[in-house]
């Protein structure tokens, strides 16, 4: 199994790209999502993985999944990528995961094509479990390749990704039931080049945002041709 993607919540999505693409990115237009509630822009790494930056496309209050997130922008969600998900995903439940029944889902891209993906979600109580994607038009129209994963940076992929949950212990265990066992001890798993850490709140500010957003990602690290890495969140 392998990380897809990050998702970073944003207030204003032109603004964020701008940003992004200041600090030597490059920002690929996503589209708006089937829903209408979100739009989106990529930033695609030679590995394969990408962040998904995302904004509302309202004000107003919403139904959607991540509308109680948007008080706080930054990295709230990240999808690992799996092959026939529906058998994926039964397996799990059966393992004792209350993952979501699978549904469909897409966007359209700013040049008119329409994408589409099947995914399943962990429930809201999860301790830090990812969403599970598996696409339906060929990946690479939904992460596109070529230029948009060369940076002026260097960025290669994402490195590494941080998680922050109230109950390491159940963090633990439900991911080595989705994943497999952990790669040490210190709640590292291996997501194909990325490794996923997990620990508690490490500071009182960490502990009043995981109380008030919820666990989840808190940091991610970028890793860079001059092989050092470059940390956000």
């Amino acid at each position: 199994m392998e990380l897809d993607h990050v998702v970073i919540l944003v207030n204003d999505l032109d603004a964020a790209a701008r940003q992004w693409s200041n600090d030597g990115f490059t920002v690929t237009p996503g589209g708006a999502h089937a829903d209408g509630l979100t739009h989106n822009a990529l930033i695609c790494f030679a590995d394969g993985s990408y962040i998904e930056l995302l904004a509302f496309r309202t004000a107003a209050p919403t139904a959607h999944r991540w509308e109680r997130l948007r008080r706080f922008p930054g990295p709230i969600d990240y999808a690992v990528a799996v092959s026939d998900l529906s058998t994926f995903a039964q397996r799990v439940i059966e393992r004792g995961l209350r993952y979501s029944p699978v549904t469909e889902g897409g966007r359209q891209r700013p040049d008119g094509i329409t994408i589409r993906w099947r995914s399943s979600w962990p429930p809201p109580d999860a301790e830090g479990l990812p969403f599970l994607i598996e696409d339906l038009t060929p990946r690479e129209l939904r992460v596109p390749a070529g230029d948009n994963r060369r940076h002026a940076n260097g960025a290669q992929g994402i490195a590494e990704l941080t998680l922050v949950v109230n109950d390491l212990n159940r963090a633990a265990r439900d991911l080595t039931i989705l994943l497999g066992a952990a790669s040490d001890e210190s709640a590292a798993f291996a997501l194909g080049e990325a490794l996923l850490r997990v620990r508690r709140p490490a500071s009182n500010g960490e502990e009043t945002l995981i109380t008030r957003r919820g666990p989840g990602p808190a940091s991610l690290a970028v890793a860079l041709t001059s092989g050092q890495t470059q940390r956000f969140g």
